[in-house]
């Protein structure tokens, strides 16, 4: 999963990567639980997962990307280009 922190100087241009285990839901991207339990810094985050503005559409050359938010443990992750990309804001 490529991240960056905003607050820390992070862009999107240059993100952090951390890895998750391999998945139970082959075919589905990862549930947000997975991807806090796995994110690899101390603390508590509100992640936003970049997304297609049009479900699938991200394959076109001129898709138009959106930040969804996702505060559901349950919620599968948004992806953007069969990448995981999000921005994390930190809580405390």
């Amino acid at each position: 999963i490529r991240y960056f922190v905003p607050e820390d100087g992070d862009t999107e241009d240059h993100p952090n990567i951390f890895l998750l285990p391999k998945s139970q839901n082959s075919g589905f991207s990862p549930r947000l639980r997975e991807v806090k339990q796995n994110f690899p810094m101390p603390g508590t985050y509100h992640f936003r997962f970049k997304s297609p503005l049009i479900p699938g559409s991200d394959r076109e050359k001129n898709a138009i990307s959106v930040w969804m938010d996702c505060v559901d443990d349950d919620q599968h992750v948004g992806v953007w280009r069969n990448t995981i990309v999000a921005k994390v804001t930190r809580v405390n």
